[in-house]
């Protein structure tokens, strides 16, 4: 069931007039929790959870999927990428197509039992280690594929991210074309050596710690790094083009830093294609654009906007706004759609999708997910 299924609109107490952000919070679910409240009925959570994860966070006490379960999901995830190409082949190809994967599924079984460098998992994982699993797990999609060493795969499980996107790296570097994001621990860097930032995945979208404790969360570059570095070119060229369409709109009000950064191409293609649907029925102020990435490398797109109804009963038309984002499907649909106050004492809807950015979405050719 996807996040639409289970929004409900909240029961607003007026639709006109001025409410407090209290009121707000109470109609969207996030007010602090009274006695008997938490969890009962009618309760309304403000933020949009995943695809793949309707339900709560695994607790740090609730069993961790078995490590095997995570290595067989190297069979599903090549046929997922690969069933349209396997579709256009002759019988016997086919057959041998399947045949490597059989044999490559069970190898990969065989090297996740065995010690090495990837296989320290036991030990307890460093401070920048865990900061980059609960980084991951709530701001990389749910449905990219990741891939990991096998202990930061077990903690990306702890933290809530669904076994079948985890892709155990293995030495051999096969699979690597199949994940969208790999989180390059020591134990990859020594794994993959130059070909990591070279071939495989030339862009850092977070970074934690330093020196050999380092842990960078990338985005794969499906076709090499010298055409993910083209493609974001011709994705940025895109951005500017059509922030400069959306800002002549008198239904789209957006002023200071937040007005430059459309210019300048620095919004997700998400939000620009987001943001042009809402314009359409509702006039709307573009409060601010971010990205909740700390060590990103430059010129990676912002993936956050906060914006409010322009004019208007304002509950009403964030309950409006709210309930078309929350309607959108596939890459539209956001990781987190959030009720915030701003410093002035007002409220916004803070629209956040996940990472990686997807690059050639603006041009109709989409090279990365």
């Amino acid at each position: 069931m996807g996040e639409q299924d289970h929004y409900r609109p909240p029961r607003w107490e007026a639709e006109s007039g001025s409410v407090s952000f209290g009121a707000l919070e109470t109609a969207f679910g996030t007010a602090p929790p009274g006695p008997g409240r938490a969890g009962g009925p009618g309760h309304d959570d403000a933020q949009a959870t995943r695809r793949a994860t309707s339900g709560p966070r695994p607790a740090a006490d609730r069993p961790v999927p078995s490590w095997p379960a995570v290595v067989a999901t190297t069979v599903r995830l090549w046929l997922r990428r690969r069933g349209a190409a396997l579709g256009r082949l002759s019988r016997p190809r086919w057959a041998a197509a399947l045949v490597a994967l059989a044999v490559l599924a069970a190898v990969a079984l065989v090297v996740t039992g065995l010690t090495g460098s990837l296989g320290q998992h036991a030990r307890p994982r460093p401070a920048a280690g865990h900061a980059a699993a609960v980084w991951v797990a709530s701001q990389v999609s749910r449905d990219a594929i990741v891939g990991c060493d096998p202990g930061t795969c077990r903690e990306l499980q702890a933290q809530g991210f669904p076994a079948s996107g985890l892709l155990a790296l293995r030495p051999g570097a096969a699979g690597l074309r199949l994940c969208d994001v790999i989180v390059a621990t020591q134990a990859v860097r020594h794994l993959l050596g130059r070909r990591l930032q070279q071939e495989y995945a030339p862009a850092v979208i977070a970074g934690f710690g330093s020196g050999a404790a380092r842990v960078d969360v990338r985005a794969v570059a499906p076709g090499g790094g010298a055409a993910y570095r083209a493609a974001l070119a011709a994705d940025w060229a895109a951005r500017r083009q059509a922030a400069a369409q959306l800002v002549t709109s008198p239904r789209i009000h957006a002023g200071g830093a937040a007005r430059r950064e459309l210019l300048t191409g620095q919004v997700d293609s998400r939000l620009l294609i987001t943001l042009a649907a809402l314009s359409v029925s509702y006039p709307v102020d573009v409060v601010a654009f971010g990205d909740a990435a700390p060590g990103a490398a430059a010129g990676l797109p912002l993936r956050e906007m906060e914006i409010s109804p322009a004019g208007g009963p304002r509950a009403a038309g964030l309950r409006r706004i709210r309930s078309l984002v929350l309607a959108q499907h596939a890459v539209f649909l956001p990781g987190h759609v959030s009720l915030v106050r701003l410093a002035g004492g007002g409220a916004a809807l803070r629209i956040e999708f996940g990472a990686p950015s997807p690059l050639g979405l603006l041009l109709g050719r989409p090279v990365t997910q």
